[in-house]
């Protein structure tokens, strides 16, 4: 009797297991959502955007492997975090290779692209908004040369237009 007690108790828990990973096979992989994606942007071409379409960001002065936009400047550009122990996933058009991760001085995990850390911009109120090229010194990540420019223009603000995080 105990021992049949067990055995349905171990079953009853594969079937709760197996019911909450969405009713695939034991082992069976998932498929992650994309961290990052690119999207078109007619001014820029194809950029680096988060997995909800806003546009993604890098701070031209900060040197790879080094955060510089802590406090303040992260309010106003908040870093891509990642949950601790994932690792970023890319969508289409994005290079898995050239994805990576940075601890930031508060230990948090934030994703890289190419080797620089990734921000968004807190003043872009929608997807596909692109309004914080050259504030602050950041640039968006143009993934390939396209219809748009085929570059980001060189970031122009300094410290007395605007600029001065870091």
């Amino acid at each position: 009797m105990k021992t049949q007690l067990m055995t349905r108790g171990i079953a009853l828990s594969l079937l709760v297991l197996v019911g909450v990973g969405g009713g695939g096979a034991v082992g069976a992989t998932t498929k992650l959502s994309p961290t990052v994606k690119t999207a078109h942007s007619s001014k820029f071409g194809n950029l680096l955007v988060s997995s909800t379409g806003f546009t993604l960001y890098q701070l031209g002065t900060e040197k790879i492997g080094t955060i510089k936009c802590t406090g303040t400047c992260a309010k106003f550009w908040p870093p891509l975090l990642l949950p601790a122990g994932t690792k970023p996933v890319a969508g289409t058009g994005v290079s898995q290779a050239k994805l990576g991760v940075i601890k930031r001085p508060d230990h948090s995990t934030q994703v890289t692209y190419n080797g620089g850390a990734l921000y968004r911009f807190a003043s872009d109120k929608k997807p596909g908004a692109v309004s914080g090229q050259n504030v602050a010194g950041f640039r968006v990540v143009v993934l390939a040369a396209s219809a748009g420019s085929g570059a980001a223009p060189p970031a122009t603000t300094t410290a007395a237009n605007g600029g001065g995080y870091g």
